[in-house]
């Protein structure tokens, strides 16, 4: 299954059980970027729209790129009512936006999943001069929790370890910004989970098996012998963290 058609049996299940992006995150974003109600943003791979939901009523628009038919639906569904949010069926290396049109490009979970090369060479032909590069990702910081989920993910569990492999050897960060001197921030969280809550977000990544997997009962097994050993009266309280990494790009590249 191709990138692209991978999360089309997950996109409603992505856009329910996603943890969102902490909101002093886009705050950071807005504040040390200098986004405006005048600015154009570009969010590539946005998927069932849960950057551009924060930026909708920030900024004068928001092109929401997204391959996928299913995961823009979603977003569309949820967005459509706001002036700013523009749905756009394209890709990260191919977005059919004009030449030098937007202030900011922003990422979600999406990168690992980007050709490095022609991506980098679109956020340059897209960016205005001095446009910026948001990245944001958020991850479980609970290293408890994340020793015992190293035997669900395992292909006895129908869970696609060669998927895992690929998304371990990103490029560097500094490939996309044509430099090191870019900012990091991290602001830290918790989400509490149910049961439900916890195997729709499993359910939903890439690598996990879908709901025909003649593993998949297999999966829930696991999954759930997990959530018990952790969880408390029913609810599971996992610490995570917003990620994001912003600058300038350097479009001479």
């Amino acid at each position: 299954m191709n990138a692209v058609d991978r999360y089309s049996e997950k996109a409603v299940t992505y856009a329910r059980c996603r943890w969102d992006y902490a909101a002093e995150a886009i705050q950071a974003l807005v504040t040390e970027c200098g986004l405006s109600e005048h600015s154009i943003v570009a969010d590539i791979g946005s998927g069932t729209g849960m950057v551009t939901r924060h930026l909708v009523d920030r900024v004068q628009t928001v092109f929401a790129v997204e391959p996928n038919a299913d995961m823009r639906n979603l977003a569309t569904e949820a967005l459509h009512a706001h002036g700013s949010y523009q749905s756009v069926s394209g890709f990260s290396d191919a977005t059919t936006l004009p030449d030098n049109c937007v202030q900011m490009i922003t990422v979600g979970r999406a990168l690992h999943w980007f050709p490095a090369e022609s991506t980098r060479a679109e956020f340059s032909r897209i960016l205005k001069p001095d446009g910026w590069l948001a990245i944001f990702s958020v991850s479980c910081t609970d290293p408890a929790l994340l020793d015992s989920l190293k035997a669900v993910r395992v292909e006895e569990n129908g869970w696609e370890v060669a998927v895992d492999k690929e998304r371990m050897h990103l490029v560097p960060l500094s490939f996309y910004f044509g430099h090191d001197s870019f900012r990091k921030l991290i602001f830290a969280g918790s989400v509490r989970e149910t049961w439900e809550a916890f195997l729709g977000r499993w359910c939903s990544t890439s690598p996990a098996p879908g709901p025909d997997h003649p593993l998949r009962p297999r999966f829930e097994r696991a999954l759930r012998d997990v959530f018990e050993r952790h969880a408390v009266d029913g609810v599971l309280t996992v610490s995570n963290g917003t990620e994001i990494a912003f600058g300038q790009v350097h479009k001479s590249l």
